[in-house]
């Protein structure tokens, strides 16, 4: 099966795997798993960098992308113009503002592939069409 993660979802992988929950680390280490993730997040997790300070020994901001791809085997797919179509007829919903995560729904949604995530709020486009499994911690 094929599953996009979200920004937290790696960030727990590589920082906090306890906050992983079981049945989710089921889901990824099962070897027909394939995993992906949006571009967006990975312009997301480059500004945890540049303003959290994540930068670890292990991982600097500069070689984030090859330890998501190398470390983690995770496939960046890059926002196209399909998915830029979606998200103009996403609706928005009062309740989640994120503009980051509404570019991430409409990718999963137009690439029809499930997300796992730990945000809840997700919940709200799954009457849209999104395949969401949801990190409880």
């Amino acid at each position: 099966m094929r599953y996009y993660l979200d920004t937290n979802i790696i960030y727990f992988l590589l920082f906090n795997p306890q906050e992983i929950s079981s049945d989710i680390l089921d889901v990824l280490g099962d070897y027909e798993t394939i995993t992906y993730t949006s571009s967006e997040c990975i312009k997301e997790f480059l500004h945890l960098f540049e303003t959290d300070n994540l930068s670890t020994k292990k991982i600097k901001a500069n070689n984030v992308i090859d330890v998501i791809k190398d470390d983690l085997g995770i496939t960046i797919v890059p926002f196209t113009e399909k998915h830029l179509r979606k998200l103009a007829e996403l609706p928005y919903y009062e309740k989640h503002k994120d503009p980051n995560d509404r570019i991430i729904i409409a990718q999963a949604i137009s690439d029809k592939i499930p997300i796992i995530s730990s945000d809840n709020k997700f919940h709200n486009y799954v009457q849209d069409g999104l395949k969401f499994m949801y990190n409880k911690r």
